[in-house]
């Protein structure tokens, strides 16, 4: 995982803590919002990845269009 992502996740933990109350903060504890952290960076990775196999998708496709002309470009 990317420290973009790294740093995206701990920045959404942040916030999330920001909107409980100082108490509840302080039941949840470091330890879950550390593993609240994780899931979130799991979530973002997943989500990049998916979209990185859709673009590997398109560009094969396009590849595969381009030698498709190219083949019968002077026919």
């Amino acid at each position: 995982m990317t420290m973009k992502q790294t740093q995206h996740a701990q920045q959404v933990v942040e916030s999330f803590k920001g909107m409980l109350p100082d108490a509840m903060v302080n039941d949840l504890g470091e330890d879950h919002l550390a593993e609240l952290a994780l899931l979130i960076e799991s979530a973002i990775s997943a989500a990049v990845l998916q979209e990185m196999e859709k673009t590997a998708d398109k560009i094969d496709q396009l590849a595969h269009d381009v030698r498709n002309f190219a083949e019968y470009f002077d026919r």
